[in-house]
C-alpha cells in the first residue's frame, strides 16, 4: 500500500454531470412506470369493488332462500336507511323485506351494511336495478310489482378513458337471481 501524499491512491465518486444523468434516467423511468402502476392499482381496486358487490348479491340470494322470505339489497343512505336515489357507490344495505316494498321499514332486520366506495369511484345500475335488487324465497329476482328483475351494475373509475382508467366491470343480474361479473368493452356505460 502506497504511503505519502502522492502515492497512487485514487478517489472514487460521481461527478455532478454523472449525478444529473442518473437522476434524468431515473425521472424518465418513473415517468413511464407511474401511469402503468396507477392503472394496475385501479384495476385491482375495480376488481375488489366488483367482487364485494357480487359477493353481497350472492349472500342476499342465499339469505332469501335460507329464510324462505324476501331479502333486498338496496342503495344506502346510512347504516339504517335505503336511499331514494340511485347509485350503489353510496353504499348498500341487505335487509329482510317483510312487506315486499323494497324499502327498509321499522322492524325489518338489517343483515349487512357496506359503506360508500372510495372517492373517485362509482357503481351505477341500469333502470331495473338502479336502487334495489329483491330476491324471493326461491332465489329469483322480482321487482315490487312482481315483474322479473334483471339488469347490470357497472363499476367505474371517475374520468373513464380520459383519465386512463381501466375498462369498467359489469355485474350482471339474471332474472333467475344469479349474478356474474363480466368485463366491459368501453367506458360509455359510466357517467
Amino acid at each position: 500500500m502506497p504511503t505519502g501524499h502522492g502515492g497512487g491512491l485514487r478517489q472514487r465518486g460521481l461527478t455532478l454531470v454523472e449525478t444529473f444523468v442518473v437522476l434524468g434516467i431515473l425521472a424518465i423511468t418513473l415517468g413511464l412506470a407511474l401511469p402503468a402502476m396507477r392503472q394496475w392499482v385501479d384495476g385491482v381496486r375495480m376488481g375488489t369493488l366488483a367482487r364485494a358487490f357480487h359477493s353481497d348479491l350472492q349472500l342476499t340470494r342465499t339469505e332469501a332462500i335460507r329464510r324462505g322470505q324476501r331479502v333486498v339489497l338496496c342503495t344506502a343512505a346510512g347504516v339504517q336507511s335505503c336511499s331514494s336515489q340511485p347509485g350503489w357507490h353510496q353504499g348498500w344495505l341487505m335487509f329482510v323485506d317483510s312487506n315486499n316494498n323494497a324499502w327498509l321499514d321499522s322492524g325489518e332486520p338489517v343483515l349487512r351494511h357496506h359503506g360508500p366506495v372510495p372517492a373517485g369511484w362509482s357503481l351505477w345500475g341500469n333502470q331495473p336495478v338502479a336502487r334495489y335488487v329483491s330476491y324471493g324465497p326461491l332465489g329469483e329476482t322480482r321487482r315490487v310489482s312482481g315483474a322479473f328483475q334483471a339488469g347490470s351494475v357497472y363499476v367505474c373509475r371517475d374520468g373513464g378513458a380520459a383519465a386512463g382508467a381501466p375498462l369498467p366491470r359489469r355485474v350482471a343480474i339474471a332474472s333467475t337471481g344469479r349474478p356474474r361479473t363480466l368485463p366491459q368493452h368501453d367506458h360509455s356505460v359510466c357517467p
